[in-house]
């Protein structure tokens, strides 16, 4: 038939355009199965699966990398001997049709291919960041946790930087804590790491004895203070963090807390203790942890640790009181102002302060360290609109935790409230539990809620009734345009674009 030739023309580029769909999948999923098992166990997911040609954007497509690179090499030598193989047996359209119902698969097979040479690059990676780090005289710190690990970082490099000075704090950026970023980070810091044996002289001291005996330093001594590394670092299964550990050898850990986060990737809460635990094992000087976490006290009392453990509650912390754009209490005797809203930070917060106190900070600078901190982006912050009403935005990542504590900033609006959220992914078998917990406090506080995506909806409209509006936009737009000066909105979880441009006017 005269059409045959341009169907088959049409397929092709149906197909190549699936196969860079699922190339951008697996690198968001950083190339983990147990990830992508996760996600298409949710609707969205298995609405993918089946969706072989429609996906939204004209050309969905990876960030260029070497990982990348060896897949499409992989993907188009496999197709080629796929249209080899068949041509005697069924038309090139039939195959054509084949091919690009099976591009998943090949695609798949890419990405395990291109495995091989990436852990032997991994390896020779890891190798080389122990050695930059084996003589370094540079304090090492260590974060985990279920939640709250970027914003503890980011309120101790603060504090350690008023302290000390910008040029000896590193910090790893963003959410690049897995032991690949780690290291490359490392790898091109070696300048950092080499910079303390530079000063090694009559004013150097040596990290191990400023742990144990931290002098006066003043704001400006930057040669006799040995550098500082803090680092976050996360996981998604036991013995990752125990990777990290290996080259980086903290001196301090900094567990902040545990919940389900990722339970569906770790396999049961049992697995996230325990590699989790892994960073206060490497430790070799202090571990701080948040004991309000019952199952962070369980372990630490169940198990023995070189370094010395310090629990910090929260109730160390006096007269809390969260504001619309800042957050107050009192601790060590001193009246603190964290210019982040949400009481959910406090503990964050006093991890920091602990921390900064053992590294050298006096009590009563920290206070003044403390309210300089700059606004963070991937933590709750508050914004205003046209209308007066105030837009809390908590973008970055979900956990249970955070979302819960920042429905309870919510509720400190006097006026109307609205949500908009999408489900929490990798929760495994407590997703339910933990998204009912959501929406009836959601109920409780009275706000209307939005939710553009299908997962837990049911649930949702079951518990919250005429407040649920469900994927609704329009009228998500509509009541955006009515808010008024004391109303509140909280946009939480990263959201559809269309939801982002929708308070953007």
């Amino acid at each position: 038939m005269t059409w045959f030739p341009h169907l088959t023309a049409i397929l092709m580029l149906l197909g190549l355009r699936s196969a860079s769909w699922w190339m951008q999948c697996w690198q968001l999923r950083e190339y983990r199965t147990d990830r992508m098992k996760a996600w298409l166990q949710t609707n969205d997911g298995r609405k993918h699966l089946w969706n072989l040609w429609f996906f939204r954007g004209i050309l969905p497509r990876p960030k260029m990398s070497l990982r990348v690179l060896l897949m499409e090499i992989v993907f188009v030598g496999i197709s080629i001997i796929f249209f080899v193989l068949v041509q005697n047996f069924i038309s090139f359209f039939w195959a054509t049709l084949i091919w690009t119902f099976t591009v998943w698969f090949w695609v798949f097979v890419g990405v395990k291919l291109s495995a091989i040479p990436v852990w032997w690059k991994k390896r020779k990676l890891f190798q080389i960041a122990k050695h930059i780090l084996e003589d370094a005289p540079v304090i090492r710190i260590g974060i985990t946790g279920s939640y709250g690990k970027s914003s503890t970082k980011e309120i101790l490099a603060h504090l350690l930087r008023q302290k000390f000075g910008d040029k000896n704090v590193l910090v790893n950026p963003g959410n690049e804590n897995n032991e690949v970023a780690i290291a490359r980070l490392v790898r091109s810091n070696r300048s950092f790491f080499a910079g303390g044996k530079q000063t090694k002289g009559e004013d150097w001291i040596a990290p191990q004895v400023l742990l144990k005996n931290p002098p006066p330093f003043s704001k400006g001594d930057q040669k006799a203070f040995p550098r500082i590394f803090i680092c976050e670092v996360g996981a998604y299964k036991k013995g990752e963090i125990r990777q990290v550990c290996k080259f980086l050898r903290p001196q301090i850990g900094i567990l902040t807390g545990l919940n389900a986060q990722h339970v569906a990737l770790f396999g049961s809460m049992e697995k996230i203790r325990a590699a989790k635990f892994e960073l206060a094992e490497a430790a070799t000087d202090t571990v701080f942890f948040n004991a309000d976490t019952p199952a962070l006290v369980d372990i630490f009392e169940d198990q023995k640790i070189h370094a010395t453990p310090v629990g910090i509650k929260r109730s160390a912390a006096k007269d809390i009181h969260a504001e619309a754009d800042k957050t107050t209490f009192e601790a060590f005797g001193e009246k603190f102002e964290l210019p982040w809203p949400g009481e959910f930070f406090v503990s964050n917060a006093l991890l920091s302060l602990e921390t900064a106190r053992e590294l050298g900070c006096e009590r009563n600078e920290l206070p003044e360290f403390l309210k300089s901190l700059p606004p963070l982006d991937r933590a709750l912050h508050v914004r205003k609109l046209k209308s007066g009403a105030t837009l809390l935005v908590d973008l970055y990542s979900a956990n249970p935790d955070g979302v819960l504590g920042a429905i309870r900033h919510l509720e400190k609006f006097e006026g109307r409230k609205i949500f908009v959220g999408i489900p929490l992914r990798e929760l495994g078998s407590a997703a339910k539990k933990e998204h009912e917990k959501i929406f009836e406090k959601l109920k409780k506080i009275g706000a209307d809620v939005w939710w553009p995506k299908s997962d837990f909806a049911t649930l949702g409209k079951e518990l919250l009734g005429k407040k649920w509006h469900g994927d609704d936009l329009p009228a998500l737009e509509a009541a955006v345009k009515t808010l008024e000066k004391n109303d509140a909105a909280l946009l939480e979880s990263r959201l559809p674009p269309l939801v982002n441009k929708i308070f953007e006017q």
